[in-house]
């Protein structure tokens, strides 16, 4: 005897539709973040460019401040190490000469340029006339320390580096020019040593304040905050001379000498003992020659 099964019964049929909406598949992580990296892209949209372009520059400074902090990048080269020759102090130098002492310039009298007005440029007219400054020349010199620690500036010599007799030749000046100004040394070149002679040297001097009128009187200290200016004025009748300034100084356990000059050159003034003819100029404009 067949026994007959209903075929729905014991076969699994095909499944029936779902009616509720099917769900899309979400985007794996790397995904979102190949898409976020797309966005912020240079091909984005300018927001995500400027993002991008911001963070790659904090990143990278912030790896390049840990890479030179554990010593894989190579920093700065360090500051060479201070020259144990060097001069703890700075000199400044200026060189000055009244236009009431004069010049002196190689003869004849009729080659002699054109001179100035009583108030003109008599200093230009001394470099054209290549004149040579007459009986004093004064030198301003500046000392400064390059850091806080003290230098001791000890004493200060003239040095006459070439004696010559005194030029021959047209000493001219404006005349009547008012009293001179103050004087703190002036050295006398036409000794041998030259004598130094503290304190005013001329007329004028009693109208000038009362710092302006101190005698040079060693020991000084500078230091960066603290300078010293000085003045030397090399004076001669007699001879042609090439001159410098010496100042010694002591500084951390150190002592030197330092040479006041030039810009590498000694001073140069002439005494007016040779003199064969002299000019002057006055304020009314009046021009006189004569003969020594």
């Amino acid at each position: 005897m067949t026994e007959e099964r209903d075929a729905s019964a014991g076969t699994p049929g095909p499944p029936e539709a779902s009616t509720e909406p099917a769900q899309e598949p979400r985007p794996a992580r790397s995904d979102r973040v190949r898409a976020l990296v797309r966005r912020l892209s240079p091909a984005g949209p300018p927001a995500g460019r400027w993002f991008a372009g911001v963070l790659a520059a904090v990143v990278t400074a912030m790896l390049t401040a840990w890479l030179l902090a554990w010593g894989l990048l190579p920093g700065r080269p360090p500051p060479p190490p201070p020259d144990p020759d060097a001069l703890p102090f700075t000199v400044a130098v200026r060189v000055g000469h009244e236009a009431s002492d004069g010049w002196v310039v190689a003869p004849p009298l009729a080659e002699v340029p054109a001179r100035p007005a009583w108030a003109g440029d008599w200093s230009r007219w001394a470099r054209e006339a290549a004149g040579t400054p007459a009986s004093r020349q004064y030198v301003y010199f500046t000392v400064q320390g390059v850091d806080e620690a003290q230098v001791t500036l000890t004493d200060l010599r003239v040095r006459v580096m070439t004696r010559r007799p005194a030029l021959r030749g047209v000493f001219t000046a404006p005349g009547g020019g008012g009293p001179t100004a103050y004087r703190w040394v002036e050295a006398n070149l036409d000794e041998d040593p030259p004598v130094l002679t503290a304190g005013l040297f001329d007329e004028g001097g009693a109208s000038l304040p009362e710092h302006e009128r101190k005698e040079i009187r060693f020991p000084y200290r500078v230091s960066l905050t603290d300078a010293e200016t000085f003045l030397v004025i090399g004076h001669t009748v007699d001879c042609d001379c090439d001159w410098t300034v010496e100042v010694d100084w002591a500084s951390r356990g150190r002592t030197g000498t330092v040479t006041v000059d030039d810009a590498g050159r000694p001073f140069r003034v002439t005494g007016t003992a040779g003199v064969q003819t002299e000019c002057w100029t006055y304020p009314d404009g009046m021009e006189e020659c004569r003969r020594r």
